[in-house]
C-alpha cells in the first residue's frame, strides 16, 4: 500500500513539473517539489496514531497540500519577477536619449579618385603595379 501511495505522488509532482511554459513550469515545478517535499516531511512526522496506521496518509495528505502550496508560490514569484522585469525594461527605455525629432537627413556618399601606379624597381624591392584609391571628398550630410 505504501509504495502505491509513493508512486502516485511521484506521478502528481512528474505531471505538474512537465506542466506550462519553460520558465514559468520550472518555477511553480520547483516550488512544487519543494512544497511535496517539506509537506511530505512534516506528515511523516504527524501523529502517526495507534501502531503507525495513519502514517502512509499522513505523508500523502503533507506532500499534496505542501506541493500545491509551492505550486502556487512558485508560480506567483515568477510572475513577480516578470512584472518587476518588464518595468525595469520600461524604465529603462524611457530614460534612454531620444532622438530628434523630424527626418534624419541623408548622407552624401564619399568621391574616391583611383589612379593606376605602374610597377617599379624601390632599392632590392619590386613593386607590382597597382591601383590607389585616394578620397578626395569624405562623406557628408546633405544640406537640407
Amino acid at each position: 500500500m505504501q509504495h502505491k501511495m509513493y508512486m502516485i505522488v511521484c506521478a502528481l509532482v512528474s505531471a505538474l513539473l512537465l506542466n506550462g511554459c519553460a520558465t514559468q513550469g520550472k518555477s511553480a515545478g520547483l516550488g512544487g517539489l519543494i512544497g511535496a517535499t517539506g509537506g511530505a516531511a512534516l506528515g511523516g512526522i504527524a501523529d502517526p496514531g495507534k501502531k503507525g496506521e495513519y502514517r502512509t496518509r499522513n505523508v500523502v495528505v503533507g506532500a499534496t497540500i505542501g506541493g500545491m502550496a509551492g505550486l502556487i508560490a512558485g508560480s506567483a514569484l515568477h510572475d513577480e519577477i516578470k512584472t518587476r522585469e518588464a518595468k525595469a525594461y520600461a524604465n529603462g527605455r524611457a530614460s534612454a536619449p531620444r532622438q530628434a525629432t523630424g527626418a534624419m537627413p541623408s548622407l552624401r556618399e564619399a568621391q574616391v579618385e583611383s589612379r593606376w601606379i605602374e610597377g617599379r624597381v624601390v632599392g632590392n624591392r619590386y613593386i607590382e603595379g597597382h591601383f590607389e584609391y585616394i578620397i578626395t571628398e569624405p562623406t557628408r550630410w546633405n544640406a537640407q
